[in-house]
């Protein structure tokens, strides 16, 4: 089964939306992605439907629309967040990279801006991400135990992240530049967060298979 049907099978439209912290209402809806909703009117569940627009898709459809990115990276995307093996995920093959030798046009004012809105949303979306994971794995198990400190974070800083999210997705283009411009320093920090809290999951997973690797003897 390849890439594409291994995350269409796997990975509904809802539970995209609540990795990358939407998250839908009692009836199944969010603010639409794809336009200016006011209110919730997309319907996530296995697919995604807009009763404002009429824009409908699976989860990778969805991805690559949240992210702004191709519909093979979303699935990569997905993939990877969701645990889903496949093959060829070596980005930086030969034939992935394009050839160093080609000049590029320089980027215009409203391109430049693009980018930065599109990493500091990225950056803020996975953060939510990290924040909801923190919530739940390091809340404490009994009454009289000590809180984690990423236990706290994440009850200090989830409203927060929600509020930029809901600028950078659904604010006007001052508020969003303004947002942008404000927070842009403190995007690095949580990039780099995101980094370290990577790298300890890899330790943790190594550290898990030595463990369960017979000795040989």
């Amino acid at each position: 089964m390849g890439l594409f049907d291994e995350v269409k099978q796997n990975v509904t439209v809802r539970q995209a939306a609540e990795r990358y912290g939407l998250k839908p209402n009692r009836s199944g809806l969010i603010r639409c992605i794809f336009h200016n909703d006011k209110s919730p009117s997309m319907k996530v569940d296995r697919r995604y439907y807009c009763f404002g627009c009429g824009c409908t898709g699976d989860a990778i459809d969805f991805t690559a629309q949240l992210f702004d990115i191709g519909l093979k990276d979303a699935a990569m995307k997905l993939a990877d967040d969701f645990g889903i093996p496949y093959s060829g995920r070596d980005r930086g093959s030969p034939q992935n990279r394009r050839s160093v030798s080609a000049k590029k046009p320089e980027p215009t004012p409203e391109e430049l801006w693009q980018k930065k809105h599109l990493r500091c949303l990225r950056a803020y979306l996975d953060y939510l991400s990290l924040l909801l994971e923190w919530k739940e794995q390091y809340a404490p198990k009994t009454r009289t135990e000590e809180w984690h400190e990423k236990f706290m974070t994440a009850l200090r800083e989830l409203s927060v992240v929600e509020y930029y999210l809901d600028i950078l997705l659904f604010g006007d283009r001052a508020d969003k530049e303004a947002l942008v411009k404000e927070k842009w320093k403190e995007v690095e920090r949580i990039e780099q967060c995101e980094r370290e809290d990577k790298g300890d999951r890899h330790k943790r997973t190594e550290r898990c298979h030595e463990r369960n690797v017979p000795d040989g003897r």
